[in-house]
């Protein structure tokens, strides 16, 4: 390790050679190879919703939760397909 320091500092111009090149490999991949997007796009856009009530029963979760986070959700421009599930004590 220290020969090569030491041949670096006999030759400035492999030094200056090399930083250049590191330099140059620098922004050429900043700007060729990464993808850069503040929004990625994904194939599955799904979106999960779940709602504990403790204390009740499936029956009681599909009515007062479940149906009208369905209602709501289904006006949104875009969503396709709904799948809802109500136990006891939560609703998804």
């Amino acid at each position: 390790m220290h020969s090569l320091i030491e041949w670096f500092t006999r030759n400035s111009v492999a030094a200056n050679i090399l930083m250049f090149s590191i330099v140059i490999a620098g922004i050429y991949s900043g700007f060729n190879k990464i993808v850069l997007q503040e929004f990625p796009d994904y194939a599955s856009r799904t979106i999960s919703v779940q709602v504990q009530y403790r204390g009740s029963t499936p029956t009681e979760i599909e009515e007062s939760i479940v149906l009208r986070l369905e209602e709501n959700l289904f006006d949104i421009e875009g969503v396709t397909e709904m799948d809802s599930r109500a136990s006891s004590n939560s609703g998804s």
